[in-house]
């Protein structure tokens, strides 16, 4: 995929999918810069994780999975399925969620969260977004 296609695109899912910065409720001051977000389709999480590793330039290993599911779902498949997915080894897996059965079709393997912490990284795509919308906007 095309560097600025993907860009965009990666951009795009985080501003509409992502995890924004809150503050920790754990400790009074601490505030959370997460770029992370969360979804069903493989082919999403592959576009993100391809931005975040080719665009961005992360550290692979602070990268981490947390999955959502169903009680219904077989966990180590999906760990497995995720795993392949993303080409993250389940050592760097969170604990996975698991729900009470839904009633929502589709979601057989789960849903899948990318989870990345870094303020830097943080301000990088934060800064990437506020210039695309720039950018955009100055057309208008």
């Amino acid at each position: 995929m095309e560097y600025a296609l993907r860009q965009i695109i990666g951009l795009t899912l985080w501003w509409s999918e992502g995890t924004k910065s809150r503050r920790d409720k754990r400790w009074k001051k601490a505030v959370s810069y997460p770029v992370e977000i969360t979804n069903t389709d493989p082919a999403i999480v592959k576009i993100f994780l391809a931005f975040l590793r080719n665009d961005v330039g992360i550290n692979e290993s602070r990268l981490k999975v947390q999955l959502q599911i169903h009680a219904d779902n077989n966990q180590k498949d999906c760990e497995e399925f995720w795993s392949k997915v993303t080409q993250i080894p389940k050592l760097r897996f969170h604990k996975t969620i698991i729900r009470p059965i839904g009633n929502k079709p589709g979601k057989t393997m789960g849903t899948c969260k990318i989870r990345y912490h870094d303020k830097k990284t943080y301000n990088i795509v934060t800064n990437g977004l506020n210039q695309l919308l720039r950018q955009l906007n100055s057309g208008v």
